[in-house]
């Protein structure tokens, strides 16, 4: 059956002399992987060669009996070329199509998780901060994942918190001060400043996302409460997230 989407590349490999091997997420799908030919000229030119991150539509012959199709047309319709003139949001761009690429099962059509790629790399285009876009991204991620930490009351008892809080990655999210004390080994400080910007981006439309204001300092505890909840609980570890800390930090 021919079937025809727009697609996200997230992986390419040269397959044989003039043929690639590429991994899209799709809008009409979700997560494929095809063979395209004639795409490579005979001395390893690229001609028209697809763009990791690029926002294309393609046309690809869905065959129930194989998780493999043949890709027959890969038109481009984004570049999203004021990613690619800057090393931090190229860097931060290949860590999300990364983590989706580990995260997502071939055929398993997910439209949230579509936009969440395209919304994301779009933001990436404008004047936003790189790391506000990224947060953004991994709290919206972990929402279309069914692993939000839980903010709202303690991961433990279940009474509410408001002072005195900590985050207990093993029990996935904020726990109050009584339980705190039993897990003082496995847990960390957090302000009601970081709790309230997880929750406020989980909860917002993507017309709203970038004008909730954050300060530095709950900008920095953000980014290091969720890289150690991410490491913590999904079961990869993105190559792209270990360049950006140790090239770009």
């Amino acid at each position: 059956m021919i079937q025809k989407t727009e697609a996200i590349l997230l992986k390419k490999q040269d397959l044989r002399e003039t043929s690639l091997f590429l991994s899209f997420y799709t809008k009409g799908h979700g997560k494929i992987s095809g063979v395209i030919k004639g795409i490579r000229g005979q001395k390893g030119q690229y001609n028209a060669s697809p763009q990791l991150f690029g926002l294309n539509e393609i046309v690809f012959y869905e065959r129930k009996d194989r998780d493999v199709f043949t890709i027959s047309q890969c038109e481009l319709r984004e570049f999203f070329a004021e990613i690619r003139e800057d090393l931090e949001k190229t860097s931060h761009a290949l860590y999300f199509i990364e983590l989706v690429n580990s995260l997502t099962l071939i055929l398993e059509k997910n439209e949230k998780m579509f936009e969440l790629l395209e919304n994301s790399l779009r933001l990436l285009c404008g004047p936003a901060s790189t790391k506000r876009v990224a947060r953004i991204f991994e709290i919206k991620l972990l929402g279309i994942l069914g692993l939000m930490p839980r903010l709202k009351s303690c991961a433990i008892c279940d009474s509410s918190v408001i002072k005195k809080m900590r985050f207990s990655l093993k029990n996935g999210g904020v726990i109050c001060g009584e339980c705190s004390a039993k897990e003082r080994d496995s847990s960390f400080p957090v302000s009601i400043g970081t709790v309230n910007f997880i929750d406020h981006i989980s909860r917002s439309d993507w017309e709203m996302v970038l004008r909730i204001k954050v300060s530095q300092d709950v900008g920095r505890q953000v980014e290091q409460l969720l890289q150690r909840f991410i490491t913590y609980h999904l079961p990869v570890r993105p190559k792209s997230l270990e360049f950006i800390k140790k090239v770009l930090v």
